[in-house]
């Protein structure tokens, strides 16, 4: 015999341990067993807990079930007992009959005497005819088969079992998650915009596209050319009518108009009627500045609101920020005919609608912050509008002055820049001093002069005055030029006459629909700018009073 201890035979040593592996597998198995079964019982009894009562949340979608297995797995792997050697060799011994042979084996390093080789020797004779397999059998078939039952139990459970709510748990859930998900939509739609209104810079005094705009026709300006006055209103034109297209596409809301309606006596934050009407004029002037203070007293307050902790002063700081939002959301809607400033706000009373709720009382406050926010760009975006039309109507005056200066002796864009012009106020200043030295002069009719003051054709001026000699065959600049007026419906060339009930209301429905078709030509007009925008607001009253049916006559 060599010196190596007489247990670690290699083929006993082999057999005792795919015994004890088996052994192991075996005990995890019918501990993950055990443990699926206690689990689907608890997730049995929690499912009928909340499908019939509804007292729990129904969180039970299919997917869930898989946690059943997935945890028993887990647990029985981990807390199932591992087997020793003399545990394997024991279940050998029981299973071959052989009387604590492999037992033996396995104590044969503690244990005294000359027999042990002996031992070693006979357990090696026998190991190689045993088979783990009958040692420690697998006997998984009717566990899984009931596993699997339990399961699928619990997957028809979840499937069919109908939801109850005796108590109205599920409908107060339902609510709350509805203003959560309400809550989380409305700050993504707020983040997107704030991040859309900041690349525009809306705290610019006009928007980029004009600021081009009218630097284009300020060089329109200073290219004028004395000698070519049909190249002029060429270039005048063109330009003109890009001004016209922008003017046109910042006027479909009609935010001037809108600012001119009147308002109801809703108060905001307290304030008097001659304070709202003070709001209503800087509005109208593109001036946002005491709204954007209003929302900064807003946003104070609710800072204040997230402070609070009492539950009394807490509800009572919430229902006067509520109060003086409204009044808010109220006053922009009936003044500022802005849908993006009206739904910021709109949605800031809302999301403040969401604070009662506990759970969501911090999220809705933040988001109700971020939501205000937004209301002042889009109110300093709206402001920048009506400073764009501002602009825009006064860079076409500029235009039509410098078209009616041009037909008389043709401009020359160095006389403006010399006398430094450079905003386009200062070149509509210089157009209007410049027709007012040449044939606008004031006159009595009588044909003298007393030699002072402006002059023109029949009035006092320098010289004697008198009528204009006319040259029929001298050249001039005249440019004939056609409107584009929208034509109207043609003449009536024949009508039959009958006796006849006419349809009530068909006369009136006449004169409106007539009254109409001039309105839709005159519309097109103003917008190519056919029309000047100084009689813009007098041709559309007078056209608003025309549409009123005729009164009946008594």
């Amino acid at each position: 015999m060599d010196g190596s201890s007489p247990a670690d035979s290699t083929a006993t040593q082999t057999l005792l341990a795919r015994v004890a592996t088996r052994i192991r597998l075996a005990a995890a198995g019918r501990r993950c067993y055990l443990f699926l079964l206690i689990l689907g019982g608890v997730y049995a009894a929690v499912l009928l807990v909340s499908r019939l009562l509804g007292v729990i949340p129904d969180y039970f979608a299919p997917i869930t079930l898989a946690a059943v297995p997935g945890v028993a797995l887990v647990l029985g792997i981990l807390l199932h007992r591992s087997p020793s050697r003399a545990d394997a060799a024991h279940q050998v011994d029981l299973q071959q009959n052989t009387k604590d042979l492999f037992l033996t084996t396995t104590l044969l390093d503690e244990a005294p005497g000359e027999f042990k080789p002996i031992v070693a020797q006979q357990a090696e004779e026998k190991a190689p005819t045993v088979v783990p397999s009958r040692v420690v059998p697998y006997h998984w078939q009717p566990r899984s088969a009931i596993a699997a039952a339990s399961l699928g139990i619990l997957f028809l459970g979840i499937q069919f079992l109908p939801q109850l709510d005796p108590f109205g748990k599920e409908e107060e859930r339902k609510k709350a998650d509805e203003r959560r998900r309400e809550l989380v939509e409305s700050k993504k739609a707020t983040q997107l915009r704030t991040a859309l209104l900041k690349k525009k810079n809306p705290k610019a005094k006009t928007s980029e596209q004009v600021k081009l705009a009218l630097e284009d026709l300020k060089q329109t300006f200073n290219q004028m050319k004395p000698k070519d006055p049909p190249g002029n209103v060429k270039k005048l034109t063109l330009a003109q009518q890009k001004l016209s297209e922008a003017w046109r596409k910042r006027s479909e809301a009609r935010l001037k108009e809108a600012f001119k309606a009147a308002s109801t006596d809703q108060r905001l934050g307290g304030e008097t009627a001659r304070r709202l009407q003070q709001l209503k004029r800087k509005l109208a002037k593109g001036d946002t500045s005491e709204v954007q203070k209003e929302i900064d007293e807003l946003l104070r307050q609710a800072q204040q609101l997230q402070k609070t902790t009492d539950p009394a002063e807490r509800a009572k700081a919430q229902q006067a920020l509520q109060r003086r939002l409204k009044g808010l959301s109220d006053f922009l809607a009936q003044n500022a005919n802005s849908k993006p400033v009206q739904q910021s706000v709109k949605r800031a009373l809302q999301q403040l609608s969401k604070a009662g709720d506990k759970q969501l009382s911090k999220e809705a406050i933040e988001a109700m912050k971020q939501s205000l926010k937004l209301s002042k760009l889009e109110l300093d975006k709206l402001g920048q509008t009506v400073r764009d039309l501002e602009s825009l109507e006064q860079g076409l005056r500029a235009a039509q002055l410098a078209k009616q200066a041009n037909a008389g002796k043709g401009l020359d864009g160095k006389q403006c820049a010399g006398a430094g012009c450079k905003s386009m106020g200062d070149y509509e200043d210089f157009y209007k001093k410049l027709m007012g030295g040449s044939g606008t002069g004031e006159g009595d009719g009588t044909g003298k002069g007393d030699g002072t003051g402006r002059g023109g054709l029949g009035g006092r001026g320098l010289g004697k005055g008198g009528e204009a000699p006319e040259k029929p065959e001298e050249k001039t600049d005249f440019v004939s030029e056609k409107s584009r007026t929208a034509f109207r419906a043609g003449k009536i060339l024949m009508q039959w006459k009958i006796k006849d009930l006419s349809d009530p209301g068909s006369v009136k429905r006449a004169y409106q629909d007539e009254v109409n078709s001039v309105k839709e030509g005159v519309g097109e007009a103003i917008l190519q700018e056919q029309v000047p925008p100084g009689y813009h607001d007098a041709i559309k009253k007078y056209f608003d009073a025309l549409s009123k049916p005729p009164e009946k006559q008594p």
